[in-house]
Parts: C-alpha cells; sequence; structure tokens
C-alpha cells in the first residue's frame, strides 16, 4: 500500500486555528490535513458558500496539503439535511454544493464528503432514504464534472445508521462511494466484520479506536482489528488517504480520552502495518 498516506484531522486540536493544526500534523509527521467547515466554525461553511475563492487563500495559507473537506450545510444533522422533505432546501444545497466545488478546486482538495441526511417527521425511513439517494447521485454527478470525488459518510444518528443498510444502499448506487470509519457502527454494537464488507467502497478512511456504546475509544479499550483493517484495504487496491480522526468533543463522549497520546498510538501502528504491507 504504498500510495496510501496518512492524513490528520484539523478539528482534533480544539482551539487551534488552522495553521496551529498543521504545524501539529507536521510536528508529528503526517503530509496532509482534512478540513471540516461548519456554520459559525473555524472554517466556517457560510463564508465558503459566499466567498469560495478568498476561504480556499486562506486554508491554503495553513502550509499543508489538504485531503479531504468535510462539509456541513446547516446547523446539526437536521438543519437543511441533503434529504430534506422540502423541496426548496434541497434546491439551496444544490447550489451550495456548486460553490463548494468551485472552493475545493481552488483549494486542490480532491474529496468532499458529506452526511446522508435524516429520518423526518411525514416520511418514511424508505422515503428518507431515497430522498438521500436522489441528493447524492445529483452531487456526485456535479462533483466529478469539477474532477472533485464526492463521499458521503454513514454515521450515528444519520438514515444510514447500519453497515447491513449501508451496503445495500450502495449496492444500488453505484456511483457513490463512502468515508469509512468503523466507529460509527461499532458504537452501536455491530461487530467489525460486519463492516468488512464496506471497504470496497470506501473514498477515504477515518480512524480512531471505539467499541459498544464509545464513539472514540482509548486503544486498551477498542475492539476495531487495525491490522485486518489494512489488510481489506490493500486487498480491495484502496489508494487514498488514512485521518486520524480522534477530537475532543462532548458529543458522544468523545472527550473522554486523550487525543494526542491516542493520535501517536494510531500514528505510530498503521504507520508499522503500512511498512509491513510494502
Amino acid at each position: 500500500m504504498t500510495t496510501v498516506k496518512l492524513a490528520g484531522a484539523a478539528w482534533s486540536f480544539v482551539g487551534a486555528s488552522l495553521s496551529e493544526s498543521a504545524a501539529i500534523w507536521q510536528a508529528l509527521g503526517i503530509g496532509a490535513m482534512d478540513l471540516m467547515a461548519v456554520p459559525g466554525g473555524l472554517l466556517d461553511s457560510r463564508e465558503i458558500e459566499r466567498d469560495p475563492e478568498g476561504q480556499a487563500r486562506r486554508v491554503t495559507e495553513a502550509g499543508l496539503p489538504l485531503s479531504n473537506l468535510l462539509y456541513v450545510f446547516g446547523d446539526g444533522f437536521d438543519d437543511r439535511p441533503i434529504n430534506s422533505v422540502d423541496e426548496s432546501v434541497r434546491a439551496a444545497n444544490l447550489e451550495t454544493f456548486k460553490q463548494v466545488l468551485h472552493f475545493c478546486t481552488a483549494a486542490r482538495i480532491p474529496s468532499v464528503l458529506v452526511l446522508p441526511g435524516v429520518d423526518q417527521a411525514g416520511i418514511t425511513h424508505e422515503e428518507a432514504v431515497e430522498l438521500s439517494a436522489a441528493a447524492m447521485n445529483e452531487l456526485a454527478a456535479l462533483a466529478a464534472a469539477e474532477n472533485v470525488t464526492f463521499l458521503f459518510e454513514p454515521h450515528v444518528e444519520s438514515v444510514l445508521e447500519s453497515p447491513f443498510d449501508t451496503l445495500t444502499f450502495l449496492q444500488q448506487n453505484p456511483a457513490l462511494k463512502i468515508v469509512l470509519d468503523y466507529s460509527h457502527f461499532v458504537a452501536q454494537g455491530y461487530a467489525p466484520a460486519d463492516v468488512d464488507p464496506l471497504v470496497p467502497y470506501a473514498g477515504h478512511v477515518h480512524l480512531r479506536q471505539a467499541c459498544r456504546d464509545k464513539l472514540q475509544a482509548r486503544w486498551d479499550d477498542g475492539v476495531i482489528d487495525f491490522p485486518a483493517v489494512v489488510e481489506l484495504l490493500e486487498a480491495a487496491g484502496y489508494s487514498g488517504y488514512l485521518t486520524l480522526e480522534y477530537e475532543h468533543d462532548p458529543w458522544m463522549d468523545c472527550d473522554q480520552v486523550d487525543v494526542m497520546t491516542e493520535t501517536i498510538r494510531m500514528r505510530d501502528e498503521i504507520r508499522r502495518l503500512l511498512a509491513a504491507s510494502e
């Protein structure tokens, strides 16, 4: 897996600027950084929508190659979901996404990640999934035209929480790929083996240990077999980034581990596994 590269999440180090986060990752020997844009955040999604070129100049000044953009349209999962029952919201998201692609192109970001949406009052789960599929296929086509890879992340509290449902969804929507993060499934009680069939659909990977009821766990408490995961990625011909994604956030009790300690432990293990696979 010599083409696989390690990256770090810009949101790992709470309170740090983008330039400071980039410097920390460089000090750790990590050569690329994922970005996250949310309304009002360090990287403000609304500012990207308003001035994509200006924001692209800003993020490239951090001095580290950028590996992925996680873009959140609204405040929380329920605000401006891509599968909104409101057609005007879906139309607004589509127009916003065109600006997001402009930003990615200007900042030389190879892939963009969005969330798949949520279940909503007034429609069935199946209808929510259908709306998600329609929206994401449309966004993926726009991204492909700009040579940006479109990705979505199945996650806790989304319309695609189950690895089994996600696999069926991907089989039905072959133009789509995912950001693969075992932790979102393992925290719900699924076994890592339940997630393994999703590996061939990975366009980007997030790395952190997890166990039942803990989206983010200390290394010794985690149940994800990363040697097996790396082996599966190699067998699938994966050639993207592996992003270290420990974060200090009260959501899902992700503030219960030491980010730096666990990041270094994961970095060292993944480096060892990649070296062994050469």
